[in-house]
């Protein structure tokens, strides 16, 4: 800024500088700040963007005195402190290394206004002179003023504790300076008859009225005058306000009105403005300080605490606890700074567990700030006086519900008998328009929500008029009856919406749960519902908690129930569990036999299938061949039974994985081709009832049919459609099965890329959802692309940890593809011994168990370790690939074929016996559809123009 340029008064952020006066303001309150650093600022903030030297700004601050550089700096950080700068992202003042320093704040001027501060003071009015900080409202500030400057009237409408006070003092400053008026503020909060409103706006006015009716006289006194009037605190003498709101609106033409309430006034010219809470973290963000410290609602938490504990430094080991603490508080500013000041007593921990439970920890230390701020409970106390009687019967009986609720919740858990709906509509609006209840009406049907600690005001009343058992014993009957509707209205819509309606009951059925199976809860009402709950886990994969609440159900049931519907739908879901947490041992097929039984007892076809389902899963992972034929079979009749197409579907799918795991790819792809086409048969939009997801375990078949037939092309495309199928299924163990059993696919295309991608979305999913099995299948598949890399060290340590686990879990489907490559690692760094030894013994266990799926991999295996140990063993190893290739030829493995012909060639080769290794190779690779690239075959086609260059040679 040039020197001769007229230097007005300097605002950035929330602070404003003047050169003429020599003072600094934040939010109109000076703050103390020495003469010298003042200087400085000054000179600084004049340069915007320049980068002073350090001399230079000796020579300015101290023209006549000798003094050392320490002094700038001991005076720059007197300023950073004041400005809080680094704090939240906010900086004003930047040390430039080696060369000096520069303002670089956003700065907004005055210009050349001689208007002195005093004068402005006096133009704005009587506003409450207190400290005012906002964090996370500039935004809305600023809307709220445009609103504001061109409705002429709002109201700033919301909970108590939310803000409206805090706004509506910083919009008025804003909008007053806009429109060249006075702004007067107005506390109506200690205002206790209705009578006296427009008196007490006159006498803020500075006026005195005379008339019985008070209205019209102040409208003639200020109507040609051009006024900012805010009244604050309008809810309980709401009706006088908006008398005098909308005489002042109608009648004046250049007063603006900007009312606070936790209600509407509801008259003619309003505009209404919802304040929202500050945002905060959500629960499945990151947890880290930084990423928390981007949320308004932490940044206030964190400045707050600062304020009584001194500075405070943010570490990733407290920052889950800030957030929770902001999530549980709902972004609320007021209960966010209550809570903040009890951390300095409590520590972050105790009052992450206490505050919400206990209201009367969230108090208000400041002996300056009003009554119904001192606590949070004398906010809610001055809302909840407010309400009617029907309102508060209503309110109290909502304390149950955790989350979102529906009207006919509300009314199944707080109505009185024989109340009719509208009562409760009624009393429910009155709830919501005195902000006592959040709405979401952006869905089909209107959803509400009590906030947290609003929720826990409201248990409190509801133990003082002792209806406790009575209401949550509502609430559990009613989760009960609406999950049962909910599963069949929400069984045609696809499985990320059955989720997300899922994902919205959650906490209610948590919570319906705890109480049920507690000393107060009522056993019939906890099986009830503990049936009906089963579906929500699954849907989300909560399956720990799926088995556990199932587990305490059967318990429960004596003998007269032990056979009974209920226990049909609780008992499948507890070995499906866990099958996907702990693995399959013995007691998942107890449990499954134990189903069944119950299904038969029932003459349940649709539950013995969705049974049937659940045991063939077992059988088909710990590769019980003889156990999955049977099973679908039996599947096969009843579905033959039943003539659903979701029936034929499911059967086709066991029939099609029980084919794959004898090692017969052809009948596979023609039983996987069948159930593709009952699927196109019947309702695309229906969910699958069944304990596995079909139509992806189809693609699955499909894909990996063809690969062993060697179309990788083929293969890679329903590899595609069964990943893309199991992510629409929303199901996490659905996509993680689907991605464990088609990344084979993807790494014999030797597409690294993504692989990498897959396995490390099947990594996440595994651990986050705690799929253990497939965590450890992630760990082997990841070691099998290490080794594509010829990273063999840290593919051996892989390769090892998985097939360790796996069989701890007794999942045995890939154990066998881990085994060959944990041999192809050990072998090509020398371990020939222990390479062998491990083949062989994972032959002999096939064999023995008629397991002959990986025969073809395993002799292939065996024949290159022998064929590298030494040249006496080639003998042994052309056996062994030769072994390889009859049982390829046998399971029509034209992929398994085609490797283990290339490798014969070599050996071949290595022997000078062209004609043979020609004569192998060559009708392998004939066997291989022309126009397909993949790794196996481009090193079949090369090892091919090696013995016709060596056989010219020979020539």
């Amino acid at each position: 800024m040039a020197d001769d340029e007229p230097r007005g008064n300097l605002l950035f952020g929330p602070f404003e500088l003047s050169s003429k006066e020599r003072a600094l303001w934040r939010d109109g309150v000076a703050l103390p700040l020495g003469s010298r650093a003042l200087d400085i600022l000054i000179y600084l903030a004049e340069r915007p963007g320049k980068v002073i030297a350090k001399q230079e700004l000796i020579d300015h601050v101290w023209p006549d005195v000798t003094v050392e550089e320490g002094s700038i700096r001991v005076h720059v950080a007197a300023i950073r402190k004041a400005l809080g700068d680094g704090q939240f992202g906010n900086r004003y003042i930047a040390n430039i290394k080696g060369r000096g320093y520069s303002f670089v704040g956003a700065l907004a001027s005055l210009g050349g206004a001689t208007e002195s501060r005093t004068a402005r003071s006096w133009r704005q009015g009587r506003l409450p002179v207190r400290p005012i900080m906002m964090i996370g409202r500039e935004t809305f500030v600023t809307e709220l003023g445009d609103r504001l400057r061109n409705d002429r009237f709002v109201t700033l409408l919301g909970p108590g504790g939310i803000g409206k006070t805090t706004i509506a003092l910083a919009v008025g400053r804003v909008v007053a300076q806009a429109i060249g008026g006075e702004i007067y503020f107005v506390d109506l909060e200690s205002l206790t008859d209705p009578h006296h409103v427009a008196a007490a706006v006159a006498t803020s006015l500075g006026f005195s009225l005379k008339s019985k009716d008070p209205g019209p006289e102040l409208v003639d006194l200020i109507r040609s005058r051009k006024l900012l009037i805010i009244l604050d605190s309008c809810e309980h003498v709401i009706e006088a306000v908006a008398s005098l709101a909308e005489q002042l609106y109608q009648q004046t033409e250049q007063i603006h009105l900007l009312t606070t309430s936790r209600e509407l006034l509801k008259v003619e010219g309003e505009h209404c403005c919802r304040v929202p809470p500050l945002d905060f973290p959500p629960d499945d963000s990151e947890q880290t300080a930084n990423a928390i410290l981007r949320y308004p609602a932490v940044q206030l938490f964190v400045r707050r605490v600062a304020t009584r504990a001194g500075r405070i430094v943010l570490t990733d080991k407290e920052a889950p606890f800030v957030a929770d603490i902001c999530r549980k508080l709902d972004g609320i500013p007021l209960a966010i700074e209550l809570a903040a000041g009890q951390v300095a007593s409590l520590g972050l921990e105790n009052t992450v567990d206490l505050l919400v439970s206990r209201l009367e920890l969230l108090r208000l230390s400041h002996r300056t700030a009003v009554a119904r701020h001192r606590t949070l409970k004398a906010t809610l106390d001055w809302s909840y006086d407010l309400l009617s009687d029907a309102e508060r019967i209503v309110f109290r009986r909502l304390a149950p519900f955790v989350g979102r609720f529906t009207l006919d919740g509300a009314r199944s858990v707080a109505g009185e008998p024989g109340a009719g709906v509208e009562d409760i509509f009624d009393a429910v609006a009155g709830l919501v328009e005195k902000s006592l209840i959040a709405t979401r009406i952006d869905v089909v049907q209107a959803q509400y929500r009590l906030p947290n600690t609003t929720r826990a005001y409201a248990l409190a009343k509801l133990e003082e008029h002792d209806e406790v058992d009575m209401v949550f014993g509502r609430h559990a009957e009613y989760l009960a009856g609406h999950l049962e509707t909910l599963r069949e209205a929400l069984s045609s819509l696809p499985g990320a919406e059955r989720a997300a309606a899922y994902s919205d009951q959650l906490s209610n059925v948590r919570a319906a749960l705890e109480w049920s199976f507690g000393p107060c809860g009522d056993a019939a009402t906890a099986t009830r519902l503990a049936a009906a709950a089963t579906q929500v886990f699954l849907e989300l994969s909560l399956l720990i908690e799926c088995q556990a609440w199932a587990e305490r159900a059967m318990a429960g049931l004596g003998n007269p129930h032990q056979y009974s519907r209920r226990a049909l739908e609780i008992s499948a879901t507890i070995p499906l569990a866990l099958m996907h947490t702990e693995g399959n041992d013995q007691r998942v097929r107890t449990a499954f036999a134990n189903a069944l039984d119950i299904a038969i007892e029932q003459g349940d076809l649709a539950h013995e299938l969705r049974v049937l389902s659940g045991l063939f899963m077992y059988s088909h992972w710990t590769m019980d061949i003889r156990g999955a034929s049977e099973i679908a079979t039996r599947s096969k009749k009843l579905a033959l039974g039943t003539g659903s197409h979701d029936d034929m579907a499911l059967a086709e799918a066991m029939l099609a994985a029980s084919e794959h795991l004898s090692g017969n790819h052809l009948a596979t792809q023609l039983h996987c081709e069948a159930g593709l086409r009952h699927l196109a048969s019947r309702p695309r939009s229906r969910t699958e009832p069944y304990l596995f997801h079909y139509t992806s375990f189809l693609l699955v078949g499909m894909a990996r049919s063809l690969l062993y037939r060697g179309l990788l092309d083929q293969s890679l495309d329903y590899a595609r459609r069964a990943r893309a199928e199991a992510k629409r299924s929303g199901n996490p163990a659905t996509l993680c099965r689907s991605l464990a059993l088609v990344l084979p696919v993807f790494l014999a295309m030797a597409d690294l890329s993504q692989s990498d991608q897959y396995i490390g979305e099947l990594s996440e999913l595994s651990v986050a959802h705690s799929l253990m099995p497939y965590r450890a299948i992630a760990t082997g598949l990841k070691g099998r692309w290490l080794l594509l890399q010829d990273n063999r060290i840290e593919a051996i340590q892989l390769l090892k940890r998985a097939l360790e686990e796996l069989h701890v879990q007794r999942h045995e489907m890939l154990n066998m593809d881990f085994t060959c490559d944990l041999a192809a690692a050990l072998m090509d760094l020398g371990e020939h011994e222990q390479a062998l030894t491990l083949t062989v013994n994972a032959i002999e266990q096939q064999q023995r168990a008629g397991k002959l799926l990986h025969m073809s991999a395993l002799f292939r295996m065996k024949g290159l370790i022998l064929a590298s140990r030494s040249a006496e063993d080639r003998f042994d190893a052309e056996e062994s690939l030769l072994s390889a290739i009859d049982w390829a030829k046998r399971q029509f493995a034209t992929l398994f074929e085609l490797t283990a012909a290339t490798d014969l060639a070599g050996l071949l080769l290595k022997q000078d016996r062209l004609p043979e290794a020609h004569e192998y190779l060559s009708a392998s690779l004939d066997r291989v559809p022309v126009g397909i690239s993949f790794p196996a075959r481009n090193r079949a086609v090369q090892m091919l123009g090696q013995l016709r260059s060596a056989a010219e040679d020979v020539g």
